[in-house]
């Protein structure tokens, strides 16, 4: 009689066991790059982009490449600036540091924001997360405080804002 708590055979015997294992972890390592890291959002990106779901393929392929990243005045921020999308908005991709804070500003127009992983949290504690979205109205007015767990990177559609905190109005000149 076999003894219950004694496997019959160990994962590591069974030869399709390791070739599972080996093609899940290539299949993990594939996914982890642009821009299949965000495919599950491309039918969202495509829409709010106003592009293609295989234009959207092409553009987060672009944002691999470091250099097309661009550091902005705004500490623990870098854009990266779509090559089309909406006439009269920018379409970009934002990253944030992990424990950053997006000071506070005015809508010029409609934004759309899509969080494609990490976090950030507003002035008034609303949460959004990798997966959700939220919409600003035009003339609406927050800030933002990115998670300390990790880098936040968002998907946005928008058609302008203005620092409106007191130390940063100067620096709107600054800003796309």
């Amino acid at each position: 009689m076999q003894d219950r708590k004694t496997p019959v055979t160990s994962p590591e015997e069974l030869p399709q066991d390791r070739a599972l294992r080996a093609g899940a972890q290539r299949l993990q390592e594939a996914v982890a790059d642009l821009p299949l890291r965000y495919a599950p959002f491309f039918g969202r990106l495509a829409g709010m982009w106003s592009l293609s779901p295989e234009q959207v393929q092409r553009e987060l392929a672009r944002a691999r490449d470091a250099r097309g990243w661009r550091r902005t005045p705004l500490p623990g921020l870098r854009t990266f600036e779509l090559a089309a999308g909406e006439a009269g908005a920018s379409a970009r991709l934002l990253s944030f540091d992990p424990g950053a804070r997006f000071p506070k500003h005015r809508h010029r127009g409609r934004e759309q924001l899509l969080v494609l992983e990490g976090a950030f949290v507003d002035a008034q504690g609303v949460a959004t997360r990798a997966g959700e979205s939220c919409t600003m109205a035009p003339g609406s007015e927050h800030e933002l405080f990115i998670s300390k767990q990790g880098r936040c990177v968002a998907a946005v559609a928008e058609r302008g804002i203005e620092l409106t905190g007191p130390l940063l109005r100067f620096a709107n000149w600054l800003l796309p």
